[in-house]
């Protein structure tokens, strides 16, 4: 990887230690550039400046706002490498951050990030100002109609793994011709998750016997509604492949 890339990540990474820090959305976009980096791209500045937004709503609700690093975030905050006009005010910002008062001990955040200077925690102050809708130069909102694989939070089963697991032991039937003839196994079904929950597009992907698969699907095609998988925030209808055991 060129000194370039390598960069380019580090600042990416510290970036969204920035945004976690402050509560903020953010999940940094995979470089697809080819070539030499010369350490600044459109993208990355893109995603400076929603974390620039998002730092001054905070700022402008009188929230605490943690910056961590001041040199290598700064660095951060500026692409990859490049300083904008906003680092200068960001950097000027300095003194008077670190002449207020600090947040209180439980509302400070502890980052551990070798190599780079102490957080430092500030606040403006009781500014009441009207939340302001800012365009989000990074994130746009996901289709809705599309069937994900993966989110970035997956659908689970209502009460967690091991209730589903007992779901499926208690609702599933045994074949009997296949308990006489000792048949057991494995089928694996696939399904849709929709964005209210519902199962839809039960189909058998592994197949074991004809009245094996039928009772996957079935006990599949019956389980209560899910809690249903998010990107960005929003529901979205995503894929998902479970096995069903047949053992004697």
């Amino acid at each position: 990887m060129t000194r370039g890339k390598r960069i380019c990540g580090v600042l990416k990474t510290i970036r969204k230690q920035v945004a976690d820090a402050n509560e903020i959305k953010y999940e940094p976009r995979e470089c697809h550039h080819q070539g030499e980096c010369r350490g600044t791209c459109p993208a990355c500045e893109a995603e400076v400046r929603y974390i620039e937004q998002q730092l001054d709503i905070r700022r402008q609700l009188g929230k605490a706002v943690a910056i961590v690093g001041i040199s290598a975030g700064l660095s951060a905050l500026s692409g990859c490498g490049v300083k904008s006009p906003k680092v200068d005010s960001l950097s000027a910002e300095k003194s008077e951050l670190t002449a207020q008062p600090q947040a209180p001990a439980s509302q400070q955040v502890m980052i551990d990030t070798a190599g780079i200077d102490d957080m430092i925690i500030g606040s403006t102050g009781g500014v009441e100002v009207e939340p302001v809708p800012i365009p989000n130069p990074y994130y746009s909102a996901p289709d809705t109609t599309k069937v994900y694989d993966v989110v970035e939070q997956m659908p689970s089963f209502p009460g967690g793994p091991q209730r589903l697991k007992d779901y499926l032991s208690e609702n599933t039937h045994y074949p009997k011709e296949c308990k006489e003839s000792g048949v057991q196994g494995r089928v694996i079904v696939r399904f849709i998750v929709e964005r209210d929950g519902n199962i839809s597009g039960v189909t058998i992907i592994r197949c074991l016997d004809p009245l094996m698969d039928v009772e996957a699907g079935r006990v599949i095609s019956s389980m209560p509604k899910w809690n249903p998988g998010r990107q960005n925030g929003m529901a979205v209808r995503v894929r998902y492949i479970l096995p069903v055991n047949f053992r004697l």
